[in-house]
Order: C-alpha cells, then structure tokens, then sequence
C-alpha cells in the first residue's frame, strides 16, 4: 500500500486504475518490495505505462527525494448547482442530513443534478455504511433498484456510461461499502464494475418491455437488389443487413473530412496504391501514408461495409496498407476509440505472471491439459513478457477447454506466406499463425483469414501486438 500512495502523491493526477497496474507491475515483474526499493526503478520499468515526462518526475522523486507538486497541474473541478432536495419522509441517513450527492460537470446533464436518496435505503444498509461494514446482498439489491427508480426519473433507459457515473459516485462516497475487494482486501480494478453491472442489468430489466424507449434499432431485412442495383435476379433474396454498431464509434462516418471531396478522398487511394507498389508495406510508417489513411478512413468503411459484403482480398488490393498492423491498429482505434495494443501488453505484463502463478499453485486440483502445461512452463526458467503472455492465453484455453487451434496455427519457423497459404490448410476465420516448434519458443507471428495471410509482424514486434493484430483483423 505505501508504494500504491507514493506514486498516488507523486502523480496525483494519474487513474488509481493505472496506479494500480504500475503497482502490480512494479511488484510482480520488476520485484519491488518495499518503498526504498523504488530508488532502483529505470525508466525502461515504467516505459508501458507512463508518459517520458511522467516518468522522469518520478525518478527524479526517487532518487533525490523531492516531491514535484509544482510540476502537476490540476484542475478544480466545481459542482454543477444541486436540484433542490428531495423531501422524504424517510429517516435521514445516519452520517448525513442532506441527500445529494454531487457530481463534476463532465458528467451527463441529468446526472450532474441526480440525487442519491440515502434516505430511502433500508435501515440495515444505513447501519452498515456508518459502520464501515459490506452490504448485505439483499439490501444491496433494493438500494440497486431505488437507485434505478429515481435514475428513470430523468432517463427511462440510461446509457452504460450514465449508469457507470452513478455508479462511481456511490463508490466514491462509500468506498468500504460499495466497492470492490478482494479476500485479502486490496481493491478490484476501478472498484465500481459490480455496482455498474447491477445498475445496468436492472436498467435492461425494468426496460425489457418498453419498446419506446430502445436506443438500438429494430434489425430489418431488405433486398439484396437494393445493395446491388445492378442486379438482375428475378426474385431478389432476403439478406439481412446490418443495422447495429455495437461496441463502435465511428462504425460508418458520413460527413467527408474538412477540405475533401469523393474526388480528392480517391485521387489519395490512388496514391497510397502507388506508394505501397513501389516501396512494400514497409511504407506505412511514413507521415504522409499515415496522414492519407486518417482522411480516407470513411472510404475504407464504406468498401468494408458494403453489402454485399468484399472478400478480404479484394479489400486488401484496394487498401494494402490497412493490412499492416499499424494500419490495422489506427484504423481499430477510429472505429471504436480504444488503443487495444497498449491495453493488451499492460494486461499480459500485470495480470499475467499472477494467472501463472495462481494455476502452478493449484497444480495438483487442475484437469491433465492444464498440469502438463505449466510443466512445459516450469521447464522454460526464466519467462520473457512474450513468453508469460502466450502462457497466460494458453492456460486460460485449457481452463475453459478450448482447443488451441481455435486460435493458433503452429507453423515452422522458415514458413513463408506462399508455403503458408499452399501447405497449412488455413481456415476462413482468423487465427495467429505462430512461427517455431511450438507456441511458447515462437518468436515470429502472422495473422491469417479467410485461408490466406492477411498480416506479416516484423521480428521486433511482441506477442501481444500479434494477439492485437489478430483482434483487429476480427473487425
């Protein structure tokens, strides 16, 4: 905990989810102990995590000791004004006269101005948050549902991220109550996840009915001649096209960029052809490539959701470069707004060594599969990050009894793209062709679909960029 509040007061503006992650990092893999420890942290331990200026102000604090508060800058947050407050013939809450709790105004309007009735919780809740205590499940849920009644005052069907604002409000307010613990107490994540997902399972529930208020579209069919007007079929069949973005945020834009026009948005498809023709994908890394993918991204979703749908080849050889894993990547995060790479190594680095950990300790009570396994782990020493990540994804498909050519193609580690395609027998669906004698020595990976290579990683890349990649390739 003392290395947890020493980079919370020397960061103070950084995520407690993050702080958390830097912690686990800090102890699992680089091996601190204790707080003097710290003087021996490099800046390469904290490289996945941190920007260079933060983490030179935490070295800097390290070694010499100093706190740069002056270096952060902080922002004061002011309340949006309260609603007036709600009379309630209740008793009052046993550490609080008032009702309301408030919120920053980044928030959504309504929530902003929602109060908490504390009041109408039942009496044994209020005893417990006096005393510090975890709720009872069964008030937990009636306070979920009191909760949800007075959201639907201002929202008959709130979005996750409005539930998730009441949520952390709730858990700011009374941490020991309402977030969430482990057994030995430390803090799960960001703490509200178990309180959010009731909240919202209850919002689906009272909602199961209310057809007025969905806020994702009825799925319609229409004739496949309407996709295709150049079509000739005298009795057009019914496909089912594709109306829901879930999980997207820019599924389809609509608007051309400032500037651009259809004619000039293809006169720079053109050039990307020209420039990938002459110098490989190898081109993908300069500005101007990157510049031209960013403002023809409404073309590649307009050819990628076209319907009928392209096969992935005919895509590939109009947009080659999307066919990178930095193509892929930046195209992944304009479509759903999340950095999955940088995401994905965190996770395989922190959360990884301690999965490891947890089934070599329950050896003895795990199936065959999983005991041979963490033998076969055991034998390699040492473990690399490449080599915890391809465990970790290795024992988690054992646990659930998944096979591994579900999601891993074993390949030799000569194999080129023609002898991968004409010999491994490639499926339609996405795998990660792993490239040595078996998948914890692999060192080199592709990504494969619709029975072809559709991306080469170059040697520097990691594991977890090959696993990104392959998540990428899914959309």
């Amino acid at each position: 905990m003392e290395i947890e509040e020493e980079l919370t007061s020397l960061l103070p503006t950084l995520d407690r989810e993050k702080i958390i992650c830097i912690v686990e990092h800090l102890t699992d893999v680089i091996g601190v102990q204790q707080k003097s420890d710290l003087l021996f942290v490099e800046a390469e331990d904290l490289k996945p995590f941190l920007t260079p200026i933060q983490i030179r102000k935490l070295l800097l604090a390290f070694k010499d000791g100093n706190r740069p508060e002056n270096l952060n800058d902080t922002i004061t947050l002011k309340p949006c004004p309260a609603a007036s407050a709600e009379t309630s013939s209740h008793p009052p809450h046993p550490s609080s006269s008032t009702s309301t709790t408030m919120y920053n105004h980044y928030s959504s309007s309504w929530v902003s101005h929602l109060q908490i009735p504390w009041g109408r919780f039942p009496l044994r809740l209020s005893h417990a948050i006096t005393r510090g205590d975890r709720a009872h499940p069964e008030d937990r849920r009636s306070m979920v549902r009191i909760v949800v009644e007075v959201m639907q005052v201002h929202c008959r069907n709130p979005k996750r991220a409005s539930c998730e604002e009441v949520a952390k409000i709730i858990v700011n307010r009374y941490p020991q109550t309402f977030a969430d613990f482990t057994e030995k107490g430390e803090r799960l994540g960001c703490g509200h996840y178990s309180l959010l997902r009731s909240i919202k399972s209850r919002v689906e529930h009272v909602n199961r009915d209310n057809t007025t208020h969905r806020l994702r579209q009825t799925k319609r069919t229409r004739n496949e001649e309407d996709c295709s007007p150049n079509s000739n079929a005298t009795s057009p069949k019914k496909v089912r096209c594709l109306v829901d973005s879930y999980g997207c945020i820019n599924w389809q834009p609509v608007e051309l960029p400032e500037g651009e026009t259809p004619a000039s948005l293809e006169e720079k498809k053109h050039i990307l052809l020209t420039i990938f023709n002459s110098e490989g994908p190898g081109a993908v890394e300069r500005p101007d490539v990157d510049d031209f993918m960013c403002l023809t991204y409404i073309s590649q979703r307009q050819l990628i959701n076209s319907c009928p749908s392209l096969s992935v080849a005919e895509i590939q050889e109009q947009w080659p470069f999307l066919f990178t894993r930095k193509g892929l990547s930046n195209h992944f995060y304009k479509l759903t707004g999340i950095d999955i790479s940088e995401c994905l190594s965190q996770a395989l680095i922190t959360k990884g060594r301690r999965i490891i950990n947890y089934f070599s300790s329950q050896k003895l009570k795990c199936n065959l599969g999983i005991r041979t396994l963490i033998q076969q782990i055991e034998s390699e020493g040492v473990l690399t990050n490449n080599k915890i990540g391809t465990a970790t994804i290795l024992l988690m498909m054992k646990y659930y009894k998944e096979d591994e050519d579900s999601l891993f193609v074993l390949a030799d580690e000569t194999s080129t793209r023609m002898s991968l395609e004409a010999e491994s027998n490639l499926p339609i669906t996405p795998r990660l062709i792993m490239l040595g004698q078996s998948p914890m020595t692999a060192t080199c990976w592709r990504v494969s679909a619709e029975g072809r290579v559709i991306v080469e990683l170059d040697k520097e890349n990691i594991f977890a960029d090959a696993m990104s990649s392959l998540v990428h390739s899914m959309y």
